[in-house]
């Protein structure tokens, strides 16, 4: 598979976890609105982890120029996130038919066609 075509499946893959970032990470108390500023500024935040995602990895971002391997490395760190919201509802993710889980597995093949190239 080309590179263009796997950045461009990984680009689109990456839709769905920052809707559910924005959704389930509250940020109404954040002094910065939700932009990650660096440790200084949000180290003491419970969302820290998934503001710094959300601020390197958004649709403003420049994601789309930024090399495949980082762009693989932010899927991979969406896929977690996803899993620990799924074993939070207690979904069965290989039989479920819910768009988290649904979106897992089509992710977990990708990353691992992405591992496995030569």
């Amino acid at each position: 598979m080309a590179i263009s075509i796997v950045k461009e499946q990984f680009l689109q893959a990456l839709e769905f976890p920052r809707l559910l970032i924005r959704k389930n990470v509250d940020l109404r108390d954040c002094r910065f609105n939700g932009h990650y500023v660096g440790e200084l500024g949000c180290r003491l935040c419970d969302a820290a982890i998934e503001c710094k995602w959300l601020t390197h990895h958004d649709e403003f971002s420049g994601l789309a120029s930024k090399p495949l391997d980082e762009i693989a490395a932010a899927v991979d760190f969406a896929m977690h996130f996803v899993e620990a919201l799924v074993m939070e509802s207690q979904h069965p993710v290989d039989a479920c038919t819910c768009e988290a889980c649904a979106w897992l597995r089509a992710t977990r093949r990708a990353l691992a066609e992405f591992e496995n190239r030569a």
